[in-house]
């Protein structure tokens, strides 16, 4: 009697998010000890996902407001990737002449462009 086998499936991509909740720091005492801690730098900025989707990107603040329309070379920049999807996680910075990231600098660029709108 031959056995019937069940045929492969390949499993379904998932849809891309509209928006992914970013993790926000929190402060503690002291580091988290062991080896299975990771740390990064902080910059000093506006925490801002990309979400490339075929073509077509977003730029997210940490709330959900879509800034796209503030920094339409940096939307450009994430669609010339090459990738049909992404979802990025990023800080969006203003860079001093010395190389330090200055939050008001950021704030600055942004109150002109809100005015010039």
């Amino acid at each position: 009697m031959a056995q019937r086998v069940a045929p492969r499936l390949r499993p379904r991509p998932l849809g891309l998010p509209q928006f992914v909740r970013p993790q926000l720091t929190e402060l503690v005492d002291a580091a988290p000890e062991g080896d299975q801690w990771l740390h990064e730098i902080k910059f000093d900025g506006y925490r801002m996902h990309a979400r490339l989707d075929r073509g077509a990107v977003k730029l997210l603040t940490r709330t959900g407001l879509d800034w796209t329309h503030k920094y339409p070379a940096i939307a450009a920049a994430v669609s010339s990737l090459g990738a049909r999807q992404a979802y990025l996680d990023g800080e969006l910075c203003g860079v001093d002449s010395d190389g330090i990231t200055s939050f008001s600098k950021a704030r600055r660029f942004l109150l002109r462009l809100d005015r010039a709108s």
